[in-house]
């Protein structure tokens, strides 16, 4: 085995363990020129990841034994720098098992007059049901001006189509009682065309819909493209969402269409369309880019009906 293998496989090792935030240590103080393929240099292996949990409506957690300051910021999704502010830690920044933290969650939303549970769930594609549990709100779900709730770490297009959970009124945050509420945002979108649904972007698919070789499942497919090449809306629909605050997506797009369909647009470098816009199958929304996290122009996209993806090979040829 040569140096250069030897030591590309270590270097390997060690980001693991600096991803997971945990140290890793091999055996031994020098280099074994003896070990072959079949000996290989015996290591501490790396934990798994933190699984992601939201943070507790009331913003404090405890910290587990054997938690580091890195496991909580893993598990929570927070920067480590936020924890140690919030809570006025000072290095080397040893937990106590049980210590109590104050977490800012990193995806929030502040109250307005005229807000509503649902009104913020379709404002950030997010379920109404998960918001209103992470916010511990109950029936009718009413807010306050000035009020911070946590929102949740996943998508939920469903929410463009339907209502607020079961039990909710159209209850709004109240700051001035005499000025009207704002009506629920409502999209309606025209009906397909006989042609159906088309490819929104020319170039190769990279990341293929469907489970990938980590486990994770895609829900789209992947197109590689150039920098700034024009994106087109794959079918007849109506904007819906237009946003840059969900990690992951970057700068993402959806379009509604008949029949209960949702097409998503992520890791845009540019936007051409607002909320509300109408569209012809064909009209630009935007250019290729490489924003969220990805290390290359792409697009990501998505065809769903509901909650359930659609492999976009099964309805484009």
């Amino acid at each position: 085995m040569s140096n250069t293998t030897t030591n590309a496989g270590y270097l390997g090792i060690y980001l693991i363990g600096v991803l997971t935030g945990s140290v890793l240590f091999l055996t031994g103080c020098g280099p074994n020129l003896s070990l072959t393929r079949a000996t290989p240099a015996p290591v501490t292996v790396a934990p798994l990841r933190q699984a992601v949990e939201a943070v507790p409506a009331n913003g404090v957690i405890n910290v587990r034994a054997g938690d580091s300051l890195y496991d909580i910021a893993a598990r929570y999704q927070v920067t480590p720098q936020s924890i140690i502010q919030e809570n006025n830690l000072v290095a080397p920044f040893t937990l106590r098992t049980r210590q109590s933290l104050k977490i800012t969650p990193p995806r929030t939303h502040i109250v307005r007059f005229g807000d509503s549970v649902n009104l913020i769930s379709q404002r950030y594609a997010v379920s109404p049901y998960q918001l209103a549990q992470l916010n511990n709100l109950d029936a009718p779900f009413e807010l306050t001006v000035g009020q911070r709730l946590q929102l949740p770490m996943s998508l939920d297009f469903s929410v463009l189509d339907s209502g607020v959970p079961d039990g909710a009124s159209p209850a709004v945050a109240v700051a001035v009682p005499t000025q009207p509420s704002q009506p629920r945002k409502k999209f309606v979108a025209p009906k397909l065309g006989a042609g159906g649904f088309s490819w929104p972007v020319e170039g190769e698919i990279i990341t293929e819909f469907g489970p990938s070789a980590r486990g994770v499942h895609n829900d789209g497919v992947n197109i590689a493209a150039d920098m700034g090449a024009p994106v087109t809306v794959s079918a007849n629909g109506t904007v819906a969402f237009v946003g840059d605050n969900i990690k992951n997506f970057g700068k993402l797009v959806l379009v509604k269409h008949d029949g209960g369909i949702i097409t998503a647009y992520a890791h845009l470098d540019s936007i051409s369309v607002s909320e509300g816009d109408v569209l012809a199958a064909g009209d630009s929304i935007g250019n290729v880019g490489a924003t969220g996290r990805v290390d290359r122009p792409q697009l990501h996209f998505e065809i769903r009906k509901s909650r359930q993806p659609i492999d976009p090979r099964s309805l484009i040829s």
